[in-house]
């Protein structure tokens, strides 16, 4: 079975750079809000009591500021305020698998996923806070999902379609993955539904998946250790080009570094990685042992491994330790690990880290524009938005301009260039917005003179 993940061998990178927007950079976790938008992070309490295990949600904007979190009973806003609470039948019970995303092309909107044990089913309700963020209207029950009582804790995940504002929503519950679209218009089923492999004669459902940091693919886990199940989605199209299950046994949490070029691992209270493009050639827990880097000893169990669109990757410690430890120079040939770098201040429900098992699943308000290199100098601009009334002002950072949906711009030289984009969608309903991003080019040829004596 060679025929591994091909679409990790193949993941491209672009010959110009943007600046990382400040998308998911802000966590509340383990009673605290860690905002690793400054340096170091800065960390403050949470002033409510309050548990969650591997459940917790939370959705930014795009300049990092959180919005709302889910904490497995409740809905909370930035000024960790209550907003809506989950139906749990009368008794303590603690959801899994919550998710939160911005509602695409309506400002201040947002979607949320839970199961509703009342109406036995995993639905999607509609948070809209466009007259007041704080204190948003809630639309229960927008959409109603498949459900299963053996997995009725549901598994829904959210990933941004490529290069948009709009979203894939993989399913998977009783052996099978179905794909949604959430676009402008709301839900709509795609008609991909995927089989997942057998282990042990029962079928598997996703436990933990991790978009690569380019944003074209996504690479999942089971709920039935020690089978691995890596997933090629195409993130352009929704559908699923591949399934294929590896017996990894050394694999217990996993992120991918921020410049997508390793994949970092931990085992034993170990750290390893191993290089994105090893893995289409893997197929067996030795082959992976073998391709694989050692980088440190964590000395303690951890629970989950993320990395921020600002660079560096976080693990958690889950043998009570007050600290989250951290991957320096993740993508370079000669990584480190800090294993005390973010000291946890304590809350009011005097929790430590031990009480939690999964760092929070953050969403990012997908709103900007990307930029391809060509040669010569050019680099073609496009807005994500597919707002037809809308009308357009680039700014190029070096003197010139475009009105332009999707401008072709000529720079005379290799730099770093402030480029800002104002859109007006001619709506009271929707204002103005401007959008600036530090561009990076290196595309410009540089001439040679031939000097003669």
């Amino acid at each position: 079975m060679k025929t591994l993940i091909a679409f990790l061998a193949a993941l491209l990178a672009l010959p110009i750079t943007l600046a990382a927007q400040k998308e998911d950079n802000v966590w509340i976790y383990a009673g605290n809000r860690i905002n690793f938008n400054t340096t170091p992070p800065t960390v403050t309490p949470v002033g409510i009591n309050y548990r969650t295990e591997e459940n917790i949600t939370s959705v930014a904007d795009r300049d990092g500021n959180l919005v709302y979190w889910l904490n497995g009973t409740s809905l909370y806003n930035s000024k960790d305020e209550e907003v809506f609470s989950l139906r749990t039948m009368g008794y303590a019970f603690y959801f899994y698998g919550l998710s939160i995303v911005p509602f695409p092309g309506r400002e201040n909107v947002y979607i949320f996923v839970y199961p509703d044990v009342m109406l036995g089913a995993m639905v999607a309700s509609v948070v809209d806070g466009s007259k007041d963020l704080l204190h948003p209207t809630i639309t229960e029950a927008y959409a109603v999902f498949p459900y299963s009582s053996a997995n009725w804790d549901g598994v829904p995940f959210f990933f941004q379609k490529y290069d948009s504002r709009d979203f894939w929503l993989l399913y998977s519950y009783g052996g099978r993955i179905k794909v949604y679209a959430l676009t402008k218009d709301g839900f709509s089923y795609t008609g991909n539904e995927y089989v997942l492999p057998k282990y042990g004669g029962r079928y598997v459902d996703l436990d933990g998946c991790e978009m690569t940091p380019d944003r074209s693919k996504i690479l999942a886990t089971t709920m039935s250790m020690p089978i691995s199940v890596f997933i090629d989605l195409d993130t352009k199209t929704g559908e699923i080009n591949n399934i294929n299950p590896i017996n990894i046994t050394s694999m217990e949490a996993f992120a991918f570094s921020s410049g997508n070029k390793y994949l970092y691992y931990t085992s034993n209270r170990k750290m390893y990685r191993i290089p994105v493009s090893c893995l289409a050639e893997i197929s067996t827990n030795d082959e992976f042992l073998a391709n694989s880097e050692f980088v440190g000893v964590i000395g303690c169990d951890t629970g989950d491994i993320k990395f921020l669109t600002s660079g560096g990757v976080y693990y958690m410690p889950i043998d009570g330790s007050d600290y989250l430890g951290m991957v320096k120079d993740c993508d370079t040939d000669h990584p480190s690990l800090v294993n005390h770098a973010v000291k946890m201040a304590r809350s009011v429900s005097e929790h430590s880290t031990s009480s939690f098992l999964a760092f929070p699943k953050t969403y990012c308000y997908p709103y900007g524009f990307s930029a391809v290199a060509a040669c010569g100098g050019e680099v073609q601009f496009v807005f994500n938005d597919e707002n037809s009334n809308a009308s357009f002002l680039w700014d190029f950072g070096d003197g010139n301009t475009s009105t332009e949906p999707a401008p072709h711009h000529y720079y005379q030289s290799n730099g770093k260039y402030t480029v800002s984009l104002t859109v007006n969608y001619h709506s009271e309903d929707n204002p103005d917005r401007t959008i600036t991003e530090d561009v990076v080019v290196t595309n410009v040829m540089k001439k040679l003179v031939i000097v003669r004596e």
